[in-house]
Parts: structure tokens; C-alpha cells; sequence
């Protein structure tokens, strides 16, 4: 048997993703906190920019999410690097997140975390 020079890698990966978790207690009603956002953008390579965002979901959170004049600045910041940005509902909670991340990429991004300080306080204010 012929041992191959080049095996593949196994076990864990060195991706991350980080999330921001906002309890509900015992809420059954999450599903309508599911929502997603995706930057509409102008340009290529370089000259790539996000010049407005668009949510997708459960329609009235999404829509006052979308009419957040602060929250869709914030996300101009940082969609060309997030690429998107993610509400999910759970049993007893809701996480905030974006993309997987190599470990060597892997850092606390205060304008993410201000996006889902103000995502979280949507959902707290319709508990």
C-alpha cells in the first residue's frame, strides 16, 4: 500500500466565527427575530464599496432594521469584510453573526460589536 506524500488534514479547523448572544428567557416566539443582511455594492477589486444594505426576514423586525439610518452606516463599515451579517433565532436566545474567520484574522471588531448592541436592543425592546 502507497502512503499518500501529501495526506489531507483532519480534525479541527483554524476558522472561527464569533457570535453575540442575546438571551430570551423562555420566549417560544423567537422566529421572528430571523433576519439577514447583505450589502449591496458599486465597483470591483479595489473599488469595491458597499453603498447600502438590504434585510431579509421575518418582515417587521427586518423592516425596522432596515430603517435604522445608524445601524446601516455601521454596516457599510463593515460588510465588504463580514460579507454579511446574520440574526438567528434559538431556543431561549438569539445570536448575532457574521462570517468564519481564519484564526490569523480572528479579531474583536468594535463596529460589530456596537451592530449587534443595537440588533440586541431591537430584540429586547419586542420581548
Amino acid at each position: 500500500m502507497k502512503q499518500d506524500a501529501t495526506p489531507l488534514p483532519y480534525g479541527a479547523l483554524d476558522y472561527y466565527q464569533v457570535h453575540y448572544i442575546v438571551e430570551t428567557g423562555d420566549e417560544t416566539n423567537t422566529q421572528k427575530f430571523l433576519a439577514k443582511c447583505e450589502p449591496i455594492t458599486k465597483g470591483h477589486f479595489s473599488e469595491k464599496r458597499v453603498v447600502a444594505v438590504k434585510w431579509i426576514g421575518a418582515s417587521a423586525f427586518a423592516d425596522k432594521l432596515q430603517q435604522d439610518e445608524r445601524l446601516t452606516e455601521l454596516l457599510k463599515q463593515v460588510l465588504l469584510h463580514e460579507r454579511e451579517v446574520r440574526v438567528d433565532p434559538l431556543d431561549g436566545h438569539v445570536r448575532i453573526y457574521g462570517r468564519w474567520n481564519h484564526e490569523e484574522n480572528l479579531k474583536a471588531n468594535p463596529t460589530m460589536v456596537e451592530i449587534a448592541d443595537i440588533i440586541a436592543g431591537y430584540i429586547k425592546a419586542a420581548l
